[in-house]
């Protein structure tokens, strides 16, 4: 209605007279203004020394779907204990679980937090690990805070402070029952000086403060019933913050567009690949260790997937035994189709560059593929297991690996980076092999990337015979440099503030 945005701030004077202090979400309640509309009134009110703004930060808690599930069911210790119980207080844990109806993942939740509280005890006997507990246990505060939680929707911290259950809240959030989001609530008190404003304001008969005149107060004459509010020309204009692009993906998409105007083709390919095309085809052995379970995920179900046509697969076969006609002695090791059709999620772009040439087996080809891999590893400052890598090659006759040096050196340039050396090195499917490295201000020489000439035995078998030059960068790395970040996790970062600041 048109009185709200002429009356808001004389009608927020009015109910912080009467109340002394409101929250932001009190004042939208009370008046039915919207957020933003109410905020605007009360910096302005802020802005003439009426009133102070304060924030505060609030944690909101509620259940996540475990904890719901525990909410309904009780707590897996609880089950347990009292499965013991109904089993005479003596029972092996084959029998506890089965009879509590727990899983075995869940079991040894139960057993870990049973133990931890006390309710019962473990022994071993003839090798079989027997659970006893003599008294039910009492409802714990842990348990309160469940079914509370459960009843409400969501609790704050300051609600569950004042019932003694805030410390309850995180030991379940850090048993992943409860999930916690973090609000910013603004709190307005008004001054002295605001105080003697909404006096006036209350004896002027309920006439209207103006801070917006309208056409329709024109046409309708109310102005002349209205007090205009007067107006500090010299007072600085809001901060606005325009959408843009996350500063990460800003970077990735100035790497492509640098790698289409020198030439590329970007090329895509599946997540989820087999073990032929992410490691066979690059002559990696089958017993190499990045096929171990800690080198690349494997798939659960589906298990297996499709090898290529026979032909191919044939070729990679006796070139991992004997070498077949590469000029190479191979592996000598006898080759297992079923390892290589082993479902993996991709652990490097490489795959995505031996099934293009695969496909366009004459030259010339170049091409990128820019996309995430996946590698087993723990999240910390430097590391993810999951992240960005960047692999092209370019194949043609007469190609050398000096063409494949000043390929990066203009790559590096026009990235930022003005200087840039590099180092013989050895990797499983190159033969000569580099590493490139870039130097930073403050971090000095940095490794960036990987490169080299495809073996006779990757690029043989796929049917391609002309020299092909691959190589394979971590952009994870190479944004940390050029952002100035130093940590990997910040490169996706949801904090508006990191993003605000970020340049454009």
């Amino acid at each position: 209605m048109a009185w709200k945005a002429e009356e808001a701030p004389q009608r927020i004077l009015k109910l912080l007279a009467r109340r002394g202090r409101s929250t932001l979400a009190e004042v939208c309640e009370e008046l039915g203004l919207n957020p933003s509309q109410a905020m605007r009134s009360l910096l302005t009110l802020q802005g003439e020394g009426f009133l102070k703004l304060s924030e505060r930060r609030v944690s909101l808690f509620r259940l996540t779907g475990e904890g719901e599930a525990y909410a309904s069911q009780g707590l897996p210790e609880r089950r347990l204990v009292e499965a013991v119980l109904r089993l005479g207080g003596r029972a092996s844990l084959r029998e506890a679980l089965q009879e509590a109806g727990l899983p075995k993942d869940k079991g040894n939740i139960a057993l870990g937090w049973m133990l931890k509280k006390g309710w019962g005890a473990i022994r071993r006997e003839k090798d079989e690990t027997l659970l006893e507990a003599q008294t039910p246990p009492e409802k714990g505060s842990d348990e309160t805070l469940l079914k509370l939680l459960a009843e409400r929707g969501e609790a704050d911290s300051e609600w569950l402070e004042e019932q003694g259950l805030l410390q309850e809240a995180f030991k379940l959030k850090h048993r992943n029952l409860v999930e916690e989001r973090v609000k910013t609530v603004w709190e307005a008190e008004l001054t002295p000086e605001g105080l003697r404003r909404a006096e006036v304001e209350a004896e002027a008969a309920g006439k209207p403060l103006i801070t917006a005149l309208t056409s329709e107060l024109i046409r309708t004459g109310r102005w002349r019933e209205a007090e205009f509010r007067r107006y500090d020309v010299s007072a600085a204009p809001p901060t606005l913050h325009p959408g843009k692009k996350h500063f990460y993906l800003e970077f990735l998409e100035e790497v492509r567009d640098i790698l289409v105007a020198m030439g590329f083709e970007e090329a895509w390919g599946p997540y989820v690949e087999t073990e032929f095309w992410n490691f066979d085809a690059l002559f990696q052995p089958q017993d190499h260790p990045a096929r171990e379970i800690h080198g690349s995920y494997q798939l659960k179900h589906p298990r297996l997937g499709r090898l290529p046509s026979r032909r191919l697969t044939l070729n990679v076969k006796r070139t991992h035994e004997d070498g077949w006609k590469t000029g190479s002695t191979g592996w000598g090791y006898r080759w297992n189709p079923e390892i290589a059709r082993r479902l993996v999620m991709r652990s490097q772009t490489t795959a995505v560059s031996v099934r293009r040439l695969s496909a366009n087996p004459k030259p010339p080809i170049k091409v990128f593929c820019l996309s995430r891999v996946f590698r087993p590893d723990v999240l910390d400052a430097q590391h993810s297991m999951e992240f960005h890598q960047c692999d092209g090659i370019m194949g043609d006759w007469g190609l050398n690996l000096r063409h494949l040096l000043g390929f990066f050196e203009e790559f590096c340039r026009l990235l930022g980076f003005k200087e840039v050396k590099f180092r013989p090195s050895y990797f499983p499917f190159t033969e000569p092999s580099v590493e490139v490295f870039v130097r930073h201000p403050s971090l000095g020489w940095v490794e960036v990337a990987g490169s080299g000439v495809f073996r006779p035995e990757v690029t043989l078998p796929l049917g391609a015979g002309f020299p092909v030059l691959a190589w394979g960068a971590g952009l994870g790395r190479l944004a940390m440099i050029k952002l100035g970040i130093n940590d990997i996790r910040e490169l996706h970062t949801k904090s508006l503030q990191r993003l605000r600041e970020a340049e454009i």
